[in-house]
C-alpha cells in the first residue's frame, strides 16, 4: 500500500550502500569519540536523536519543511494519525470555566464504552483512577483515559445539579478516530451529511485522510441514500478546509470514487523527475455523475490537495474558497531503533493530472504559481479574524450538535466568545447558492 506517508522498511541494499559511504564511518568515529571524551556524561538515546534531529535540520535548509524525526514518545499519537485507532472510552473532552473543569463536551461516540454508560454532554470530570484533573494539562488526561484494550479505566463524574461525583468503571475498546464528518450530530451522536437548510444537499467534511477515510466516506454516502423517507441527495459538497493531508491511498481512493475508468489521478517523481508512480481511476465508483462542489482553504494541504485538484482537473467539481497550502512533497515513513522511532522522509514530488505540481517552495512568492486555486468567481478569502471566527462556529456546531443552547453551550460561549447572530459560512453558504442554481436549471433524477 501507498501511501502519502508511505510506511516501509530500511532494506538491506540501503545498508550496504551506507557502509560503502565514507561518512557513515565518520559519524560513527564521531560518536565515539564523543561518547569516550566528552566531558559531560550524554545517554546514548541523546546523542543518536541529536544526529538525526541535525541531519533533518540540514534538509530543512535545503528547502524540505515536511522531513521529520519521531522519537520513541511521540511515535503512538504520529500513528494513530495514519491507522486511526487507540484504545480509548469515546467521550470528548474539554477543560471550560475558571477555574477550568474538565467537562465532557458533546455524547459519548456511538457504540462506545461510554455510550452505554451513565456519562452525558456537561459532565464533569472530577477524577481518573483516583488522580484529581484539577489543574492538569490536557496531555496528562489523555495519557490517563487512553491505554490498551481490554483495560479497566475508573472515572469520578460529576452529573450537573449534584453535590457528589459518581464513580464509573470503564473497559478500554478500540475507538476509531473519525475523519468524516457531517454538518450536525443528532441527538445520538450521529453525523447529519445532509444540510438541514435545503436536505437535498449533501455535505461531508474530510478533516484528514487516514486508512479508514474512504471506507467512513462510502458508509456516509451510502446513509444518504438509504433514507427514503427524505428527498434524494442530487449535489454533494466536500469540504477539506483546514485538512492537512495524510495517506495518498486515501485520496486517491476518495478522488476514483467520482471519476469515469481511466484517468490519472496523480503521479509521483523521485530524484532528477523520474516518474515512480501513476494512479489511475478504476471507474468503480458509484457517484461519477453527482455535481461536487470542493472547499478549501490555505490550510488545506497535500491529500486535500490531491482530492481538490483531481476533481478541478477534469472538470468534476467547482473548487471555492481560498488558495491551498502548496505541498507537493511524499513523505516516506521509515522505522529505525527497530521500530521505536520513526522518520518520515521527503522521497518524491506529486503531480496533479493537468502536469502542474503545486509545491510552494520557500523562496515562492505570492506571484507565483503553486496551490490549488478556487474556480473563477468562486474565491472567498477570510482575514485572520474572520478565519478564527468560522473555526469557532464550526467548533460549537460540532460539541453541540442540534442543541446548541443551554449551560454547555454557555460554558463554550464564555470561552470563545459570543459569535455574531448573523454568523454564516461565507464559502459553504457560496456552494449552496451554487448547487442550488444548477438544481433549478435540470429536472432532479433521484439517482446519482
Amino acid at each position: 500500500m501507498l501511501l502519502l506517508v508511505a510506511t516501509t522498511l530500511i532494506s538491506y541494499a540501503c545498508y550496504v550502500r551506507a557502509e560503502q559511504n565514507p561518512y557513515t564511518r565518520y559519524v560513527a568515529a564521531g560518536y565515539s569519540v564523543i561518547d569516550r571524551w566528552a566531558l559531560e556524561d550524554v545517554s546514548d538515546q541523546e546523542l543518536f536523536e541529536g544526529a538525526m534531529l541535525g541531519m533533518i535540520d540540514v534538509l530543512r535548509k535545503s528547502g524540505d519543511r515536511h522531513s521529520l524525526f519521531i522519537n520513541e514518545t511521540q511515535r503512538d499519537a504520529f500513528r494513530e494519525d495514519l491507522t486511526q485507532e487507540f484504545g480509548g472510552v469515546g467521550i470528548r473532552i474539554r477543560f471550560l470555566g475558571n477555574p477550568a473543569v474538565l467537562t465532557v463536551v458533546g455524547p459519548p461516540e456511538p457504540g462506545s464504552p461510554a455510550f452505554s454508560a451513565d456519562i452525558h454532554s456537561g459532565d464533569h470530570l472530577v477524577a481518573i483512577n483516583d488522580e484529581p484533573t484539577l489543574g492538569m494539562e490536557i496531555g496528562e488526561v489523555l495519557k490517563l483515559v487512553r491505554g490498551p484494550e481490554g483495560e479497566s479505566v475508573i472515572l469520578s463524574v460529576l452529573h450537573q445539579g449534584e453535590s457528589e461525583p459518581k464513580s464509573i468503571s470503564l473497559v478500554r475498546a478500540v475507538i476509531t478516530k473519525e475523519s468524516i464528518r457531517g454538518d450536525l450530530r443528532d441527538s445520538d451522536g450521529n453525523w447529519l451529511f445532509r444540510l438541514q437548510s435545503d436536505p437535498r444537499l449533501g455535505y461531508v467534511r474530510i478533516t484528514s485522510f487516514g486508512d479508514k477515510t474512504k471506507a467512513e466516506l462510502i458508509r456516509a454516502l451510502a446513509s444518504l441514500a438509504s433514507q427514503e423517507e427524505l428527498p434524494a441527495v442530487e449535489v454533494l459538497i466536500l469540504d477539506v478546509r483546514d485538512n492537512y493531508g495524510g495517506a495518498l491511498d486515501a485520496a486517491v481512493g476518495i478522488s476514483d470514487l467520482f471519476l469515469r475508468a481511466g484517468l490519472p489521478i496523480v503521479t509521483t517523481r523521485g530524484r532528477n523527475q523520474v516518474e515512480r508512480d501513476r494512479f489511475v481511476s478504476t471507474g468503480s465508483g458509484n457517484y461519477t455523475e453527482i455535481p461536487l462542489a470542493v472547499l478549501i482553504n490555505h490550510n488545506s494541504a497535500s491529500a486535500a490537495e490531491i482530492l481538490a485538484a483531481c476533481l478541478q482537473d477534469y472538470s468534476r467539481a467547482t473548487v471555492m474558497g481560498e488558495r491551498s497550502y502548496g505541498k507537493g512533497t511524499v513523505q516516506r515513513l521509515m522505522r529505525i531503533e527497530s521500530g521505536r522511532s520513526l522518520l518520515k522522509l521527503t522521497s518524491a514530488t506529486y503531480w496533479r493530472p493537468s502536469g502542474k505540481n503545486i509545491h510552494r517552495m520557500p523562496s515562492d512568492s505570492e506571484s507565483d504559481e503553486w496551490g490549488v486555486l478556487p474556480n473563477k468567481d468562486f474565491e472567498i478569502v477570510l482575514d485572520d479574524h474572520e478565519h478564527l471566527q468560522l473555526r469557532k462556529y464550526r467548533h460549537r456546531r460540532d460539541l453541540l450538535g442540534i442543541s446548541p443552547h443551554g449551560a454547555l453551550a454557555e460554558q463554550i460561549d464564555q470561552e470563545d466568545g459570543i459569535l455574531p447572530a448573523d454568523f454564516t459560512d461565507q464559502v459553504l453558504q457560496l456552494a449552496v447558492d451554487h448547487l442550488q442554481s444548477l438544481l433549478t436549471q435540470r429536472q432532479p433524477t433521484g439517482v446519482w
